[in-house]
């Protein structure tokens, strides 16, 4: 019987690499560029002005009962809103949040409010 003749590991190697190479498909430059139709972009969503933002926030703040909006200064830049001032208590602060958020464009905001608690004995 014929003796066998063994491919040790680095020639095994190297023809692993030769048939990987010969199965793969030329590279990008070799090939020619493929004619896809270009996707068309529909924008269907529109940002509101910043101003207008701001308009409605001042307006609901000072509509809102629960809510002393003078103390409060709102702005708007880029859809994001920003409320600076003093408010009352946790309750109010929360409020005024949560109500900024509802007519922030992009769902982010600023929060520079203060707690100012004054207490009943001064203290």
């Amino acid at each position: 019987m014929p003796k066998r003749q063994r491919i040790g590991p680095p020639p095994a190697a190297m023809l692993g690499v030769a048939l990987a190479a010969m199965a793969a498909p030329g590279h990008a430059a070799d090939r020619p560029p493929e004619a896809k139709p270009l996707a068309e972009v529909v924008v269907s969503a529109s940002r509101q002005n910043d101003v207008v933002i701001t308009a409605r926030v001042e307006r609901a703040l000072a509509d809102d009962p629960y809510i002393y909006a003078e103390h409060i200064t709102v702005s708007t830049f880029n859809g994001v809103v920003t409320c600076e001032g003093i408010v009352g208590d946790v309750f109010e602060l929360f409020r005024v949040l949560r109500l900024c958020r509802k007519f922030s464009t992009s769902k982010r905001m600023i929060n520079a409010l203060e707690i100012n608690a004054v207490l009943p004995d001064g203290g």
